[in-house]
């Protein structure tokens, strides 16, 4: 069983290592998924998650950065809902 996921990334988070660092923590919490600058000055996780809880500390790790990983910006709003559709991005991880 898994769910897929949107996380929309709002802040200063273009041209400061948003993805790669995304892309860290997805790897810790054994998440597939991409991240993809959008047009609006945003980043669109689409995450394939297989626990609800898993995808909280997930996000909770991208906002508190925990491991003190390299992230020159910063993330001020999160949004996750239900996604349907291609799951690559740009940035693939």
């Amino acid at each position: 069983f898994y769910m897929i996921k949107k996380v929309i990334l709002k802040g200063r988070v273009q041209g400061v290592g948003c993805r790669g660092y995304c892309a860290g923590y997805a790897r810790k919490y054994l998440i597939k998924g991409s991240a993809t600058n959008l047009g609006d000055g945003t980043v669109r996780l689409i995450l394939d998650i297989r626990d609800e809880l898993v995808l909280q500390r997930f996000v909770s790790s991208l906002i508190s950065n925990p491991d003190s990983r390299i992230f020159y910006g910063s993330i001020e709003d999160v949004s996750i809902s239900d996604y349907s559709g291609k799951t690559d991005g740009d940035y693939n991880f």
